[in-house]
């Protein structure tokens, strides 16, 4: 065991690390603890496990397990650095992965990087975008620059128009191939920031796809409590921004409301409109680390006060309940309930 301190990053490591890698990896970490240490050569210097350490940071831990790559030269150290992240690089049977993640229904692998048997197929658009790459920041410019709603607080977040739309059939946009009768269904981005970043950097892309349905939920951008309040903000002022551009397009949209711990509430409503149809998640609540065992409460006030600062006249709610929550809210099962569900049907049939 190394102090977390006494690891050193290799300056040059050449393999990136996007801030939603390092939250997935975090995941695993909490949940599955350390079963892989990480290689340092003789000065502590990594040889592997970059992704490993910036997580474990992340999750504020003190040590980490190593394993000193002793008899390996400068060289070699070097050269086992890349191999090592070259031969980890290869697709997936996405029959067997399917299988294998329905045998597992009880852990959700959306939260490891995972989606069930939809593979990332060039029809689908989503890449995995890296946001420390300067290509992708322009936008934040772009996009204002580009049209201007209304905005009437502090942060400049925009604010949307209100709808009575509601339901129950829901799907993730990135699914939008499976059905044939989009205009029965709610499109929603609770999966990946990632997998829908595209929806923000290029906002025109999907918007014929987008009138299909039957309306849209604003994209749910992470607003993880370890994320500095300026990224929390970002996240909401794109969510709207986002909104707002679809519905100058004519799309039906409905306001997702995301909070984390109780600052969040200075910004975090900003632009939803009262007295109408907002949605929310649950999905992912209880892997916010810095919640500390207190999710359900922490995720129950925030919902109190969505209610009481909003007063929707309809809350759909995606994901698994949380206890004490009140008002017209229209539960709608997560991805993983119904592929579960689905599986356990076919079983008993």
């Amino acid at each position: 065991m190394l102090k977390t301190s006494a690891v050193v990053p290799y300056e040059k490591n050449a393999k990136k690390h996007p801030d939603e890698q390092i939250a997935i990896i975090a995941n695993s970490l909490k949940r599955f603890g350390w079963q892989q240490p990480l290689v340092v050569d003789r000065h502590n210097v990594l040889v592997v496990g970059h992704g490993r350490l910036m997580a474990a940071k992340r999750l504020k831990m003190k040590e980490v397990p190593v394993v000193r790559a002793e008899d390996l030269t400068d060289e070699e150290v070097k050269a086992y650095r890349l191999a090592d992240n070259r031969t980890a690089e290869s697709g997936w049977d996405d029959l067997l992965l399917g299988e294998s993640l329905a045998e597992i229904p009880t852990i959700d692998m959306g939260d490891f990087g995972f989606t069930f048997g939809s593979s990332d197929d060039e029809e689908s658009d989503w890449q995995w975008v890296d946001d420390r790459d300067p290509s992708c920041q322009h936008n934040v410019f772009e996009n204002q620059e580009r049209m201007q709603f209304p905005i009437e607080n502090y942060y400049g977040i925009p604010v949307l128009a209100p709808t009575q739309t509601t339901g129950d059939k829901m799907l993730r946009f990135m699914d939008w191939k499976e059905i044939d009768n989009p205009q029965d269904y709610i499109a929603h981005f609770y999966y990946d920031d990632y997998k829908f970043m595209s929806a923000w950097r290029e906002p025109d892309k999907y918007i014929e796809r987008l009138k299909k349905f039957k309306a849209v939920i604003t994209p749910n951008f992470s607003t993880y409590t370890d994320f500095p309040r300026a990224l929390q903000i970002l996240a909401c002022y794109r969510s709207n921004w986002c909104g707002a551009f679809w519905q100058s397009m004519g799309i039906d949209v409905i306001p997702d409301v995301c909070w984390g711990d109780r600052e969040s509430w200075n910004f975090c409503f900003e632009g939803i409109p009262k007295g109408g149809t907002v949605c929310v998640s649950s999905v992912s609540v209880r892997n916010d680390k810095l919640f500390n065992g207190k999710e359900d409460t922490l995720f129950k006030d925030g919902f109190d006060e969505m209610m009481r600062r909003l007063e929707p006249t309809t809350v759909i709610y995606y994901g698994s309940m949380i206890d004490g929550l009140e008002g017209n809210i229209i539960r709608v099962p997560s991805y993983y309930e119904e592929k579960f569900n689905g599986k356990r049907k076919q079983q008993a049939e």
